[in-house]
């Protein structure tokens, strides 16, 4: 007995130390990218040219620049088209200090590279410390040169950098380089989020391998730790579109439940410190890095400071996804001036209020519990319910709606009062969220009609569930119908009636869509992109473990296999069918061009509250069977702290 426990106990250490060395393997993977994609320095941008310079015959170029900064690490040169001289003789380049005359780098060759047309050629060498101040210059000589292969510069006075001289002659330019300084801040902080983001991906590991855990409790132990992970490392205002929701947030959190309209655009007044960050930049809020963010901690509202921002897409959202981040704005606008404070903590409740809600869902589902368990720790998801996106909302109350209703199915006792109560009322929160999803609530229809009291009981209690949900969406529609006839004015009206009367072109659409996006779409869904126009590209590498895990869970869960009767599968496969058919349509009509020949706007998330259905049905199947004792509950637990940490590895990387 002792013999097979030391056994067990030993494949478990191997196990934990292999997980390891995948976690350490990462880390050697992110860092190359980190160093190699230059996000470890500081850059001088000289790159820009409008001219280039070539001549026969022996040619050497001097060109001169200060280093601004200090731990000058490299510099790189423009070059035109395949570089290289006739009988392949070397190019000889030189980084040389111009007070010593020190040579600190030299090269005797470059990349060709016949393809492009231009090409960055980056030399590294050892870090200059006491660079501030200092002059040094770029030495490139070569014999036998040809006019088909030219060094690029600029003639333009603002990109005027030092002196350079063509063959001993001065001319009024500077050649295409860039100068490289080695960044102490951006190493500090990528050393330091990727040491705490490994601390807690060993303990996770350690956790899940040697103490016995539901998977309740391996649920809220991996989504509240990543989550919290996910809150704090996206840097301000990185969610989809979070800059307008938290705006949104902020007005609902004032009373302002339909907003304003003033001379023709719909508008929502907001401190200006909210803005200051984008401000700053006069760019759109997705391109600024953790040094900003720093920065942005200090900033505080101002009493009588108040700006407008354009408010139309924002407007025609009901309230009802705003609530977990209107309630915490509130809060905290009568405890603090801070707007740091203020948008962390609304990310942090959105996130407590989604995984709660989540929680719930999968304690009362009678089977799929690990399917909610699998969407939740997808990337996709979690950076939505860790910012301050009304996503939040909308996708766990369609996964909760699902679950209770699934539960009404299988017990065996007669509907109360209350549970038409909570049908009706968890439907009504759906449809508010977004009405794409109110399909959701013919499920009501799956309740066999003798857990009813009687034939009128049942009638009365379908049209409540139904029906009222449906009334309080229109009511809300109606009010927000004037923000959306100034987003397009009237192109929606027109674009209906287009897909009306030309059906057969509108299936060609979409089918041509759907053939051209899909792969896109897929890798969207399950986290290959992330955040704000998709400017975190984690690849395959997290898209294809989540896919596989979804497909094990479909072959694999015993628990899914012949729950559903045939009429339960078919209203499942019509709501589905409905809602992916709304979710199209409605980015054709309101985003698409009139008569366009492609659904603009379609996003992977948009079908993250599919998933439980779609896998729920998939799993009915038979085609697998006694394939041994398959642990998936450690095999999702593991794959997703892996997953997760290389989706924010690359969160890092992206925003340094």
């Amino acid at each position: 007995m002792e013999i097979k426990k030391l056994i067990k106990e030993k494949n478990k250490t191997i196990l934990f130390v292999v997980l390891v060395l995948i976690l350490l393997t990462l880390d050697i993977i992110f860092y190359s990218q980190f160093i190699y994609n230059e996000k470890s320095y500081y850059t001088e941008d000289y790159l820009a040219y409008n001219n280039k310079y070539a001549i026969d015959g022996n040619i050497k170029i001097e060109q001169t620049f200060r280093a601004n900064r200090n731990n000058l690490e490299a510099v790189a040169i423009g070059f035109d088209k395949e570089f290289r001289t006739y009988n392949e003789e070397p190019i000889q380049i030189q980084i040389v200090e111009t007070k010593t005359d020190t040579i600190i780098a030299e090269y005797d060759s470059i990349y060709q590279s016949p393809v492009q047309k231009y090409k960055k050629y980056k030399f590294e060498f050892e870090k200059q410390k006491e660079s501030l101040e200092k002059e040094y210059k770029i030495v490139v000589t070569y014999a036998n040169g040809t006019k088909e292969n030219a060094l690029l510069f600029n003639t333009e006075k603002e990109f005027n950098q030092g002196k350079l001289t063509i063959n001993g002659e001065e001319q009024q330019a500077n050649i295409s380089f860039e100068l490289y300084y080695h960044s102490n801040y951006a190493s500090t902080i990528w050393l330091t989020l990727m040491i705490g983001i490994n601390i807690l991906a060993i303990i996770g590991i350690w956790l899940l391998t040697y103490r016995k855990l539901t998977l309740e409790r391996v649920f809220v132990l991996i989504t509240l730790t990543i989550g919290l992970v996910y809150v704090f490392v996206i840097p301000i205002y990185r969610g989809h579109d979070e800059q307008a929701h938290f705006f949104r947030a902020y007005e609902i959190s004032k009373g302002i439940f339909n907003t304003k309209i003033e001379n023709g655009v719909s508008i929502t007044k907001i401190p200006k410190a909210f803005e200051d960050i984008t401000l700053e930049r006069g760019e759109y809020c997705n391109q600024a890095n953790y040094k900003e963010v720093i920065d942005f901690l200090k900033v505080q509202t101002k009493e009588g400071e108040t700006i407008t921002e354009g408010a139309c897409y924002m407007a025609v959202y009901s309230p009802i996804p705003y609530i977990p981040q209107a309630i915490t704005i509130a809060i905290c606008d009568l405890l603090t001036d801070n707007v740091a404070v203020m948008f962390y903590m609304t990310r942090l409740v959105n996130l407590m209020v989604a995984i709660i809600i989540l929680y719930v869902a999968m304690k009362i589902i009678p089977f799929g519990k690990k399917i909610i368990f699998l969407i939740a720790i997808i990337p996709t998801t979690m950076t939505q319910i860790a910012t301050a996106s009304p996503d939040a909302t909308t996708i766990t109350s369609c996964i909760l709606f699902v679950s209770y209703i699934l539960k009404l199915l299988y017990e065996k006792r007669d509907m109360t009062k209350k549970e038409i109560a909570r049908v009706t009322f968890l439907g009504s929160i759906v449809a508010l969220c977004k009405i794409v999803y109110i399909p959701f609530i013919l499920l009501v229809l799956l309740i066999p009609k003798q857990r009813y009291k009687n034939n009128k009981n049942y009638w009365t209690s379908i049209a409540l569930m139904t029906i009222l949900p449906i009334i309080i969406n229109l009511i809300w529609l109606s009010i927000a119908g004037s923000h959306l006839e100034l987003i397009d004015a009237n192109k929606s009206a027109a674009q209906t009636t287009n897909i009306l009367t030309n059906i057969p072109e509108y299936i060609r659409v979409v089918l041509y869509t759907i053939k051209y996006s899909f792969g896109t779409l897929l890798t969207a869904l399950f986290g290959g992109v992330l955040l704000h126009g998709d400017l975190v590209d984690n690849g395959m590498l997290v898209v294809l473990p989540i896919v596989l895990l979804f497909v094990f869970e479909i072959l694999l869960d015993d628990e899914l296999k012949e729950k559903l009767k045939l009429n339960t599968k078919v209203l499942l496969s019509i709501s589905i069918f409905m809602i992916m058919c709304l979710i199209v349509t409605s980015l054709y009509v309101q985003w698409s061009p009139l008569k366009w020949f492609y659904v603009n706007g379609i996003q992977g998330r948009y079908f993250i509250p599919l998933l439980l259905p779609a896998t729920i049905l998939l799993g009915q199947n038979q085609w697998v069977k006694k394939v041994g004792k398959v642990n998936l509950q450690a095999m999702f637990g593991y794959t997703s702290i892996i997953v997760n940490f290389m989706a924010l590895a690359q969160i890092v990387l992206t925003y340094l």
